[in-house]
């Protein structure tokens, strides 16, 4: 696979074009799947930040980047992008690539400039996903990259989508999704507070307790 180059900044034709896919594909949604938004209004509006959620479906990334108010760059594990048209897709859709067996400079330093260029980076902090809901550690790199760019956290809960294609029959169901946004989590506080190693474990304990607590609120 060639070097993936990120692009954060978009011209207003991509804005628009973005905008009018979101919003047709949102109404699609919203009609299928009746899909309910919780504490949308805790969302900052400006400002780079870690967007956390559970993941328990492949479409999760979809629906949170459909209805979230702003771009959405999501970590995506490294074996999408050996399709070319896969990549092309992702690509559009600010996704870029992350090796979940090391996590390496390029990635630390491509969600840093995210961030600090004032946009939201989407992470699924358990790594994978977990269709039977189950909510367990996250990944450390939450904790660094958090600290290393000096931004909040905001965590966030999905359900009812693990619910919509169900194994073995993989018939497609349409169960209602829901999704619940909980208070930014200020990571500067806890790093000025305590030494690197256990600010960052504290801001991953912190980051999967809160995405426990919501989740239960809408599963």
């Amino acid at each position: 696979m060639k070097e993936y180059r990120l692009k954060i900044k978009h011209t207003k034709a991509y804005y628009y074009h973005y905008r009018f896919i979101q919003f047709t594909i949102r109404i699609f949604f919203k009609i299928i799947y009746r899909i309910e938004e919780k504490n949308r209004e805790l969302i900052p509006k400006k400002g780079g930040f870690i967007l956390c959620s559970n993941h328990i479906s492949y479409l999760d990334p979809v629906i949170i980047g459909i209805y979230f108010p702003r771009y959405i760059f999501f970590m995506a594990k490294i074996e999408i992008f050996k399709s070319r048209l896969l990549t092309v897709l992702v690509k559009f859709y600010n996704a870029f690539p992350v090796n979940r067996n090391s996590f390496d400079r390029k990635t630390i330093r491509d969600s840093i400039n995210i961030i600090k260029s004032g946009e939201v980076l989407g992470v699924f902090p358990q790594g994978t996903r977990y269709p039977d809901g189950y909510i367990g550690e996250g990944k450390k790199g939450i904790g660094m990259i958090s600290t290393m760019a000096g931004c909040p956290i905001v965590p966030m809960a999905i359900s009812g989508t693990n619910k919509i294609i169900k194994k073995p029959h993989k018939r497609i169901f349409f169960p209602k999704v829901k999704i619940n946004y909980g208070k930014a989590i200020d990571t500067k506080a806890i790093k000025d507070k305590y030494n690197s190693k256990q600010a960052i474990k504290i801001i991953v304990d912190k980051t999967m307790n809160s995405i426990r607590e919501l989740y239960k609120e809408i599963k």
